[in-house]
């Protein structure tokens, strides 16, 4: 089965029949298209998916968690239940997706990123990106806020040293 980009070219082949229960830990997919497909409990932990589409797709229990979808279109996807725990949606379409009981905790988004009508980012763990800020280069969870301190003092002190 081909993975293809959005204009059509092939970015990966894969031995399989479907794409339900896939694993593409890690892979760079950037521009891939997904639209419409049957993608549910499929792994994209870590993967580059900047400008890829998901229009349509069913990702019930999809696992996105660290995956960069910059500027991605997941317009009237369904994520359901999905992972996505430190998961970078700058720039991206979710309007009309289902987010029901998705793991959302340290999901980063910008003031660009496009919700489903009636979706508050601010009820959720989420961060707001500045309009200043440029997006990490890598995509690594984020230390707990109540971490921050200590390793701030931390520094501190060892430079006193």
């Amino acid at each position: 089965m081909d993975i293809k980009s959005t204009d059509g070219a092939v970015l990966r082949t894969i031995e399989a029949d479907s794409l339900v229960e896939a694993d593409f830990y890690k892979m760079d997919l950037a521009g891939a298209d997904f639209s419409g497909q049957d993608l549910a409990r499929t792994r994209f932990y870590g993967c580059n998916l900047r400008g890829a589409s998901f229009e349509g797709a069913n990702c019930y229990k999809c696992d996105f968690q660290v995956a960069d979808l910059t500027g991605a279109n997941l317009r009237n996807s369904n994520l359901t239940w999905c992972n996505l725990l430190s998961t970078n949606f700058y720039d991206a379409d979710l309007t009309g997706a289902n987010l029901e009981w998705a793991h959302v905790k340290g999901t980063r988004y910008s003031k660009a990123t496009k919700f489903p009508k009636g979706f508050k980012p601010g009820d959720l763990e989420t961060r707001l990106l500045s309009q200043n800020q440029e997006p990490p280069e890598t995509l690594e969870p984020a230390p707990p806020e109540e971490e921050k301190p200590k390793a701030a003092a931390a520094a501190t002190k060892a430079s006193d040293d």
